[in-house]
This record gives C-alpha cells, sequence and structure tokens, in this order.
C-alpha cells in the first residue's frame, strides 16, 4: 500500500520544482504517492503579481536551496503566470494525465524556459500527454478548474500551508523541501507511523 502524502505547490515556485525533482526520485524508492494541490502563489501572497521581477531576497533563498539540495535551477526573473498551468493540472487529473502533464509543466518552465503563462504552451504540452488541445483550451477559458483550485486554497488555509511547497505529514505540515537524505528519513517515519495505525 503506497501512503498518499498532500503537497501544495505552485508551477510559479523554483522551490517547487526543487521538490518535484525531490520528490519524483523518492516516490520511486519509497512507497509513497504525492498528491499535488496547486495554489498559485498570487492568491498566498497578494504583494506577488504575474510579471513581477522577483526580489533578491527570493532570488537568493532559491539559490541558497539549490546548493543545499544539490539541484540546479535558474529561477526565473519575474514570478509566472501558473494559473491556466494549474487549472490545466486538474483537467489533465481528470483526464488521468496528470503525471505526465505536471511533468511536462515543470520541464517547460524551468528547464525549457518557455511562458507557462501562455494558453498556446499549455495547449501544446496537453496534446504531447494525449489531451484534445482545443477542449483543454476551451475548458481553461472558460475557467472549469476554478472551483477546485480554490478548494486547495481552502486546504492550504486550514493546515497554514503559508508556503511553497507544503507537504501535508499527517496534521504536520512541512513547509519547504529539503536535501533527498533529509526527506528520505522524514517520508520514512510518516510511513511507519502510517502503517502502525490500527486497519493500516
Amino acid at each position: 500500500m503506497r501512503v498518499v502524502i498532500p503537497i501544495f505547490f505552485d508551477y510559479a515556485s523554483s522551490l517547487c520544482y526543487i521538490a518535484w525533482r525531490i520528490t519524483g526520485q523518492l516516490r520511486a524508492e519509497l512507497p509513497i504517492e504525492p498528491l499535488w494541490k496547486g495554489v498559485p502563489i498570487t492568491m498566498r501572497n497578494r504583494g506577488v503579481h504575474p510579471g513581477m521581477s522577483v526580489g533578491p531576497g527570493d532570488m537568493a533563498k532559491v539559490l541558497s536551496v539549490s546548493a543545499e539540495t544539490e539541484i540546479a535551477v535558474e529561477p526565473p526573473p519575474r514570478w509566472l503566470d501558473s494559473n491556466a498551468a494549474l487549472q490545466g493540472a486538474e483537467l489533465a487529473r481528470r483526464a488521468g494525465a496528470f503525471d505526465a502533464y505536471h511533468d511536462a509543466v515543470f520541464r517547460a518552465a524551468f528547464e525549457e524556459r518557455l511562458d507557462i503563462g501562455r494558453l498556446e504552451v499549455l495547449e501544446e504540452l496537453a496534446a504531447r500527454v494525449g489531451m484534445d488541445r482545443v477542449r483543454f483550451r476551451g475548458d481553461i477559458e472558460r475557467g472549469a478548474m476554478a472551483d477546485q483550485i480554490a478548494e486547495h486554497k481552502r486546504e492550504a488555509d486550514e493546515f497554514s500551508a503559508i508556503g511553497y511547497p507544503t507537504f501535508l505529514l499527517g496534521d504536520f505540515p512541512l513547509i519547504g523541501i529539503q536535501p533527498i537524505e533529509t526527506m528520505r528519513l522524514l517520508f520514512e517515519r510518516f510511513i511507519a507511523l502510517r502503517t502502525q495505525e490500527p486497519g493500516a
């Protein structure tokens, strides 16, 4: 049995890219199932707007975590507009293509350096993973998954998930990302607790 770990994230976050890389490796090693729940950073921090320059403090934090985790990432100079990409993730989940879409968006944003705020880019990614691009675009334009994103924000607020990423280990919100050895230990302890619960 795989232990589900909800993760609140945003495609606009360089730290979430690092978390995606580390979690992907640990998912191959441990019986965990990440449950990614997207919330745009603009919903969590009213001082951030798409297109706004990433401040030196945020840039320095990312570079520090990158060095500590040994996951190379070059933060975009401006905050990405992730709202459509996050709604697209929920459409992909509904279509059974979440993992492939999720991976494609992170790679597009941080490896291919594409603008994931553009619908044309997202359409192409959706088509790559087998989704109907016309239906995908139409659903994005009418905000078909806006309510689901709002629900993720409500959950994040309930658990005081105030940073990105936030891993929900039971009722404990683990905010931020640590080197893979530390994350492995934390996940292993959580798995052990879960498997000792009655009925597990």
